[in-house]
């Protein structure tokens, strides 16, 4: 593997991280038992998207073959997703949803200081 599909593979693993994420707690948008905690996990949903969609297009340019941020989150198949397991867990009940943010967060948090 050379060193541009490494690092293809591994800015498509960050990205779907947050883009199913985001996807998920973007569910809770109308849903939450209070409208604070709505807009809270709309907020930090939106801020995930956002995250995926720069990996994605950094992902798109590294690649080189004229795939935007959009068609590597919306025109692949399931098993061409990169995503951690974790993500894709159903939302559950509030505390369910909030336990599975606090993992990822955590692991994002060591993730991110030892990439810089």
């Amino acid at each position: 593997m050379s060193k541009d599909e490494a690092l293809y593979e591994y800015l498509i693993r960050l990205g779907d991280n947050s883009l199913i994420l985001g996807q998920r707690l973007g569910e809770w948008c109308g849903h939450a038992h209070q409208l604070e905690s709505d807009i809270a996990m709309t907020n930090v949903a939106l801020d995930l998207v956002g995250q995926a969609r720069m990996l994605l297009t950094e992902a798109g340019k590294v690649e080189g073959k004229g795939r935007d941020e959009d068609a590597l989150a919306f025109h692949r198949n399931e098993f061409e997703f990169r995503n951690n397991l974790l993500v894709e867990m159903e939302n559950g009940d509030f505390a369910q949803t909030i336990t599975r943010q606090f993992f990822f967060d955590c692991f994002n948090y060591h993730l991110l200081q030892a990439l810089k």
